[in-house]
């Protein structure tokens, strides 16, 4: 089943998230909280039906919003976003090292007051290995799996979004795709 996809975030790695799910029939957008023209970039590299559009306008229209920005914005997208309580979220951002064993994506969790946060997406790069995903609300970990599989790729379960830190920690260092 398609599902309506946003992308915030419109860099190297945005760009492929966006390909492998427009690939498997999914409908795409992209947003870029830095520079609005970079989301209308992102369309043009995948090409297809994907659109551009405003974070607030992917939060009204999309089943799903994947956050594959840069830390440092995640504070302006989520101005941006207003109120998204009810979505599914994949956190695919790739934070700093956090000191206190936290993960960047519970603390997306709490900022946003959403318990539908999956992490997952981190890296995408090698198309052998499989896309790890954490999730405390087993039916938003579910949807993202299916997504997963749907596409020709292998998930592997990491289980609870406390785990998150340890996906984090294992791309830390992975620099974004160049195309």
């Amino acid at each position: 089943m398609a599902m309506t996809i946003g992308i915030i975030g419109a860099d190297d790695r945005a760009v492929t998230i966006g390909r492998l799910l427009q690939n498997c029939g999914h409908h795409i957008s992209f947003s870029d909280p830095r520079r609005p023209d970079s989301a209308e970039k992102a369309v043009d590299a995948i090409g297809g039906e994907a659109k551009a559009c405003t974070i607030y306008d992917q939060a009204a229209s999309s089943e799903a919003l994947i956050f594959a920005i840069h830390w440092e914005d995640l504070d302006g997208t989520l101005r941006a976003l207003g109120d998204y309580k009810d979505g599914i979220v994949v956190d695919a951002i790739r934070p700093p090292s956090l000191q206190d064993g936290t993960s960047g994506a519970e603390i997306l969790a709490k900022k946003l007051d959403n318990r539908h946060v999956v992490k997952a997406f981190v890296d995408i790069v090698d198309p052998h290995d499989p896309i790890l995903v954490a999730g405390d609300d087993p039916e938003a970990r579910n949807t993202v799996e299916q997504l997963i599989e749907a596409c020709g790729r292998r998930y592997e379960d990491a289980g609870p979004l406390a785990n998150a830190a340890h996906i984090e920690k294992e791309h830390a260092q992975k620099q974004p795709l160049r195309q």
